[in-house]
């Protein structure tokens, strides 16, 4: 994590993924790990941090749900 704005940027995620599904902050950052979502932000951050939020939670739900999650 090179950049220095890639910490509040995936923080940032995790808390609005947890406001669009009504999750704990503790649950959707659980749920975002299990699933392999923090590693996809992590992995995708150049890319993705210049997509508009929606999109890139759109892409979460849809990395989560291929790898088992069952949210969105």
């Amino acid at each position: 994590m090179a950049d220095k704005y890639k910490i509040p940027y995936v923080n940032m995620c995790i808390r609005l993924f947890a406001r669009r599904f009504r999750l704990t902050l503790q649950g959707a950052a659980e749920y975002l790990c299990k699933f392999k979502g923090i590693r996809f932000l992590d992995d995708c951050y150049p890319s993705e941090h210049l997509l508009p939020v929606e999109d890139a939670l759109d892409d979460l739900v849809a990395v989560c749900k291929s790898n088992g999650g069952s949210i969105g």
